[in-house]
């Protein structure tokens, strides 16, 4: 048998630090992971990596591979570049990696034809990946956006509808599921605003978007009726430097 990728060569680094970014924002996780809550749920980089790295030869191209995992730069110099930066006391923005993360990129037509021609190569003329113990469905998952022929299953009832919800049903009725959820969530964000508009300040253009806000409990003074918020200190840092509120 011909040796794979995933036995050659594997950028560890630069897909140990992707999916440590991929998971690094609580308010912009994978779409996946808002279903359901799964202790074991695999990035969605790394599944792809390893489902790619065993479908190609040995000797496939390193830069199209990285590429379609949607690696589209040096994560591991760009982590060290945002070290430095805040060690310096320097913000680099939002775009200090240079590109998107790597899980919101889909193979475009040519990188699929690739695969396919690849995998040919070492005897996989129509390959099917499959996962008897599929979890919360990262693998399945990456393989229907990588276009194989997918099997998944799991003894955890749980997991098997994570995964028919995740994989199946999308693939099933993708259009209608989009435009109900489009529908419901433009409903959803009507209400929410108009109901919370009282506690948030309009911003002073377009452009100004707030880092977060603050909240305390408050009373009302018996004696003077002045409405006394209830901190313990209204310091932005634990050891009292940077900025400081004043309510």
């Amino acid at each position: 048998m011909s040796k794979r990728l995933i036995e050659h060569w594997l950028p560890i680094a630069a897909l140990g630090e992707e999916s440590i970014r991929e998971r690094r924002s609580m308010t912009a996780l994978p779409p996946t992971y808002y279903l359901h809550v799964w202790w074991a749920r695999r990035p969605l980089v790394a599944s792809r990596a390893a489902i790619l790295a065993s479908l190609l030869p040995a000797d496939a191209d390193q830069d199209k591979f990285l590429h379609a995992l949607g690696i589209h730069g040096d994560p591991v110099a760009a982590k060290a570049r945002i070290a430095k930066a805040n060690r310096d006391g320097e913000r680099l923005g939002a775009d200090a990696y240079g590109y998107s993360r790597a899980f919101t990129y889909s193979m475009s037509r040519n990188e699929r034809d690739w695969l396919r021609y690849e995998s040919s190569r070492i005897g996989l003329a129509d390959p099917t990946t499959l996962d008897p113990t599929a979890g919360g469905g990262s693998i399945p998952f990456e393989s229907v956006r990588l276009g194989l022929s997918t099997l998944a299953n799991d003894i955890n009832p749980v997991a098997s509808l994570i995964e028919k919800a995740t994989v199946e049903w999308p693939l099933a009725n993708g259009p209608k599921i989009l435009q109900e959820l489009e529908r419901i969530g433009e409903r959803f964000t009507s209400e929410v605003r108009s109901r919370l508009s009282w506690a948030f300040p309009p911003e002073i253009d377009d452009d100004h978007r707030p880092d977060g806000y603050l909240w305390s409990r408050t009373i009302t003074c018996p004696y003077c009726d002045g409405l006394i918020p209830l901190s313990p200190n209204w310091r932005l840092a634990p050891d009292g430097t940077g900025v400081r509120l004043d309510p």
